[in-house]
């Protein structure tokens, strides 16, 4: 931690809605290529630093803080405009593994074990959520050598996240899904989900091109359901706009889509999955945007029984949670949860 005293931003260059500018001043001022000192030393929150298309290297670009070349390389800007999709890792393995990858001395995708394979097809798709172009993981990630700064800015990152206290103790899944390598209670946007269940796939299903709320993946046996709570008129028709919320921290209630009956083939999979030997997932989040305008990230509650159901299309299903919600979660949520 420095100890050198913070830097408070000047009031006319931190206006409410901050600009790559105002923040390139900022980092003139303090005169750091590093991502922590800069945060630590102007008061600024990471989030500022991705807000709209800023990035840090945008930042220090501007700032003329970059060493030479200045002048981006092929693919870059394409790469930094995904930086913001890693504000929400927070848990240490995560950003131990995404970091190694983009060191200088990183192994080939070939050389890595199999459990760190999956995590290196979970960045990727964070970096390239269409494929990129790439028909190989090993190509993809081996094209990052060349990307000094993406390597450095990403690398800065995650290194300030767990700095600051964003990685608390996992809690791994186990059992029929020991293998993918998600948390209990962390967060994960939909290319990481999608990657770490192994249903996204070159030659398949990319996560760009995946809207659903709901996955049957019958490699694994899960019905992943992706939830939103809060659903705006914006980006959910009436017809879509389900009533979803936690009960309690063991207990939540969820609504299928319009189209499913109990006695259909999908709603019987709901009501006797433990019967069946099949299993469900289920990730929410609050809303479907952050304050900046960027798509919030779901927090993996982990898997969950059916318990019983009303209605039909869509059934009313209450699940009870195998992992109770942590007091951080539950508190939030019992506040906005519908009265009866």
């Amino acid at each position: 931690m420095s100890n050198r005293t913070p830097t408070a931003p000047d009031s006319a260059a931190a206006p409410s809605r901050v600009t790559v500018q105002h923040l390139a001043q900022e980092a003139k001022k303090v005169g750091t290529t590093q991502l922590t000192d800069f945060l630590e030393r102007t008061g600024r929150d990471v989030a500022d630093v991705y807000r709209g298309s800023s990035t840090w290297t945008t930042i220090l670009r501007r700032a003329e803080l970059l060493p030479t070349p200045t002048t981006p390389t092929p693919g870059e800007s394409e790469l930094l405009k995904r930086m913001h999709s890693f504000l929400h890792v927070d848990d240490t393995e995560r950003a131990t593994a995404y970091g190694q990858l983009v060191t200088d001395n990183t192994p080939a995708y070939e050389d890595l074990t199999e459990w760190d394979q999956t995590l290196a097809r979970m960045m990727f798709f964070n970096l390239w959520d269409k494929a990129g172009g790439f028909t190989s993981y090993a190509d993809g990630l081996a094209s990052l050598r060349a990307q000094h700064a993406v390597r450095s800015e990403l690398g800065q990152l995650l290194t300030h996240l767990m700095r600051n206290s964003r990685g608390r103790a996992a809690t791994p899944l186990t059992g029929p899904h020991a293998h993918i390598p998600l948390s209990i209670h962390h967060s994960y946007n939909r290319s990481e989900i999608l990657a770490a269940m192994g249903v996204a796939r070159l030659g398949g299903q990319l996560p760009g091109f995946f809207a659903q709320g709901v996955l049957w993946d019958a490699a694994n046996k899960t019905d992943a359901l992706l939830i939103t709570l809060n659903k705006s008129e914006r980006h959910f028709s009436p017809t879509v706009r389900y009533n979803d919320h936690a009960l309690s921290p063991t207990h939540f209630h969820w609504e299928s889509q319009n189209s499913t009956a109990p006695n259909s083939p999908t709603g019987q999979r709901y009501q006797h999955h433990a019967q069946r030997g099949s299993h469900v997932l289920l990730f929410m989040r609050e809303s479907k945007d952050t304050a900046t305008g960027r798509a919030q990230p779901w927090v993996l509650l982990g898997p969950a029984t059916y318990e019983r159901h009303t209605g039909s299309k869509p059934m009313a299903i209450t699940w009870r949670l195998h992992h109770p919600l942590p007091n951080h979660i539950w508190s939030r949520l019992s506040n906005t949860a519908p009265t009866a």
